[in-house]
C-alpha cells in the first residue's frame, strides 16, 4: 500500500515535545534530549529477518526490532540484544532495502516490534512518507501510551497486535517498573476496540506463579470489555535476568498454561493458537509455516537459540526459516538426520 494522509505535523510536535507515553517527558529529541525511554530523533534497529514464530494468520512476518522502550520488563526477551547488537539508524533508502528483502523472502506484512515502536513513532512517520509502497503494517506494542499516538495509526495498520501484561498494579511496579501500566494499556485498548475490533490480535503473556494476580483479572477483564477480541496466549521463557526471582526464575508449567487456556475458554474468549496442530503434529506445523515463505535472500545471519524446558516443551528464540526448519526436524526427525539433539 501507498501510505497516505501521514500526521507529519504531529510527528514534528512530538520530537520537540515528547508526550508518546504516560511518562511525559516533555523532552526535545531535535535539540538531543532524550527521555526515560532514551529515544532519539532517528529511528534505529538492533535486529531483523523474516521469521516463523508468529500467530498463523501473521507468519512469515518480516521482524524489524526497533531499539528502546517505554517499559523495563524484568522478563524481556529482546533486552540482552538490544544492549549488546549494533544500533543501525534508518533512513528511506534502508528502510526501503529492508522492506524489499523482506517481500523477496515470502513476508506477508511489516513487523513493528522492539523495544516497543511507539517511542519511535514520530521518527517511522516521516521515514514512510519518503516510501512508495509499504507492506501490510503490524504494530506490534505494549499497549504502554498515550492516545493519540494509537490514534494518527488509523488507516496504516493492517493488525495490532496488542499487549495486555498484567491487571496488577503491584505486578506491574515490581515486573515492569510501570505502575501505571494496567489503566493505560485498558484505556488504550478499549479506544482501539471502538475504532477498529477486527484488527486487535491482544496477547497476554502467561506467567508462572502470576495466574491469581495477573492472568485471571486480565482473562476476565477482556471478556467483559473487549468481547469477540481474539486472543494469544503466551507461553514463558525463562530470561538471565529474571532468573533470580522467586517466581520467575523457573518456565511455565503445562498445567499453568492449560488452566489459562480452560478459563479463557470458561470464559468465551476465542483463543489463537500460535502454531496449528502444535499438540497432534508440531513438525507439519511448522513445514506448513514453511512453505509458505522463500528461502533467505542472501548471507545475512542473526543469532538462534533453541531452549528446552525441564519438561521437554522446546523453544525457539529468533525463528528465521533455517532455524524453524531446525526445530521441524528436531521434533520428527527425517532419515539420516537423527542426533539433531
Amino acid at each position: 500500500m501507498r501510505p497516505e494522509n501521514l500526521n507529519l505535523d504531529w510527528a514534528r510536535g512530538q520530537l520537540e515535545d515528547c508526550r508518546l507515553c504516560p511518562r511525559q517527558c516533555r523532552v526535545n529529541r531535535l535539540q538531543n534530549e532524550t527521555g526515560w525511554c532514551k529515544a532519539a530523533a532517528n529511528v534505529t534497529c538492533f535486529m531483523e529477518y523474516v521469521g516463523y514464530g508468529e500467530e498463523p494468520e501473521l507468519t512469515p512476518s518480516h521482524t524489524l526490532f526497533l531499539t528502546h522502550c517505554s517499559m523495563d520488563c524484568i522478563w524481556c526477551q529482546t533486552a540482552d540484544e538490544q544492549a549488546t547488537s549494533p544500533h543501525v539508524r534508518l533512513t528511506p533508502q534502508s528502510l526501503q532495502r529492508i522492506v524489499a528483502r523482506g517481500i523477496s523472502e515470502g513476508a506477508r506484512n511489516l513487523n513493528l516490534l522492539g523495544g516497543e515502536p511507539v517511542v519511535n513513532l514520530p521518527g517511522l512517520l516521516l521515514l514512510f512518507a519518503e516510501l512508495d509502497e509499504l507492506p501490510p503494517i503490524v504494530w506490534n506494542s505494549n499497549s504502554y501510551c498515550c492516545a493519540d499516538a494509537l490514534e494518527v495509526l488509523d488507516g496504516l495498520v493492517s493488525v495490532y497486535a496488542m499487549d495486555l501484561k498484567t491487571s496488577s498494579s503491584e505486578c506491574a511496579a515490581k515486573l515492569t517498573k510501570t505502575p501505571d501500566y494496567p489503566e493505560v494499556a485498558k484505556a488504550r485498548l478499549v479506544e482501539l476496540y471502538h475504532r477498529c475490533p477486527e484488527r486487535i490480535l491482544l496477547r497476554h503473556l502467561v506467567l508462572p506463579g502470576h495466574f491469581a494476580c495477573c492472568t485471571r483479572p486480565s482473562l476476565e477483564w477482556i471478556a467483559a470489555a473487549l468481547p469477540g477480541v481474539r486472543v494469544s496466549l503466551q507461553d514463558y521463557v525463562v530470561m538471565p535476568r529474571a532468573r533470580p526471582d522467586a517466581s520467575l526464575g523457573h518456565f511455565l508449567s503445562a498445567e499453568e498454561f492449560a488452566r489459562a487456556k480452560g478459563l479463557a475458554g470458561e470464559l468465551g474468549i476465542p483463543l489463537v493458537e500460535r502454531l496449528p496442530g502444535q499438540a497432534t503434529a508440531p513438525a507439519m506445523a511448522v513445514q506448513q509455516q514453511l512453505d509458505l515463505g522463500k528461502p533467505i535472500n542472501g548471507e545475512k545471519t542473526i543469532d538462534i537459540e533453541l531452549i528446552l524446558s525441564p519438561e521437554g516443551k522446546l523453544f525457539l528464540r529468533h525463528p528465521n526459516r533455517p532455524a524453524a526448519a531446525l526445530a521441524a526436524d528436531i521434533v520428527n526427525p527425517q532419515p539420516g538426520t537423527g542426533g539433531v539433539l
